[in-house]
């Protein structure tokens, strides 16, 4: 069975970069999306020896009013993107977009907000940060319109890394929701 190798890409400016939590000091940048896509497999077979059996999950970043937005092309793309329109919506609003930018900053300065959801397990983030423990916050739908965030990882702590959330690898997010939620917990006035 293949790896699957977990690649970040983003536009900077004028070209397209990729990177991945897997591959330390491995950076690819092309001029288009397209040219990064047809390279991204021969740079990778480079880093890993020639071995080829591997398989590209893209994650793709994306500024969006003031904070960064990594969204997984894969087979619930779309449903990731309507976490991102609802995280967009909630940014146009001062209060809530305030509370949103006052989570705390990765080494290079931004906040990542991970569109993720409920069925998605802890292995499927932990492949997506690196181990210098950046923080990044997970964004889920809840019912029709709302967001449930929870941010993961310590960057105060050098060595900490996304492992140390407590959590077993294929825990999912919507087990973790229901550990703050639900009949158990009561809320007294």
């Amino acid at each position: 069975m293949a790896r699957v190798i977990t690649v970040i890409v983003r536009r900077d400016g004028e070209s397209w970069s990729a990177w991945s939590p897997q591959c330390p000091g491995l950076a690819v940048a092309e001029p288009t999306a397209a040219e990064l896509r047809g390279a991204l497999p021969e740079a990778l077979t480079w880093y890993f020896d020639g071995d080829s059996d591997f398989e590209i999950l893209v994650h793709l970043e994306q500024e969006l009013r003031g904070v960064v937005v990594r969204i997984a092309q894969d087979a619930f793309g779309w449903e990731r993107q309507l976490v991102a329109e609802r995280l967009g919506a909630a940014l146009g609003v001062e209060d809530q977009a305030e509370r949103l930018r006052a989570a705390p900053p990765n080494s290079a300065g931004e906040i990542v907000y991970v569109c993720a959801l409920p069925t998605d397990p802890i292995s499927w983030l932990t492949a997506q940060v690196d181990d210098v423990a950046d923080p990044v916050v997970v964004a889920l739908p809840v019912a029709e319109s709302m967001l449930w965030t929870l941010q993961f990882g310590n960057g105060s702590r050098v060595g900490a890394g996304p492992v140390d959330v407590g959590y077993l690898p294929d825990t999912t997010f919507g087990e973790i929701m229901t550990t703050f939620t639900g009949p158990g917990l009561k809320l007294s006035a």
